[in-house]
């Protein structure tokens, strides 16, 4: 049963990142919700934007007083 939940987990974000993925290959900015861990220690979903221009991520958590910029390489 674990491993069957592990499965189904790995392919709801997989299949959340490939629309990203798309973007990112378009130099288009794109915002969406996303499943993290970062501003819900529990784990839910979070609004995520992709910067093209700046070549990173960044979420802010919904009261606007946190924010986390994630780059990439």
């Amino acid at each position: 049963m674990t491993a069957v939940l592990a499965a189904v987990v790995v392919l709801a974000m997989l299949a959340l990142a490939l629309p990203a993925f798309a973007q990112e290959e378009q130099g288009q900015a794109f915002c969406d919700w996303y499943w993290d861990y970062t501003f819900v220690k529990a784990g839910g979903w979070e609004y995520w934007c992709w910067d093209p221009q700046k070549g990173w991520w960044y979420g802010e958590r919904e009261d606007g007083k946190a924010q986390r910029i994630v780059l990439t390489s």
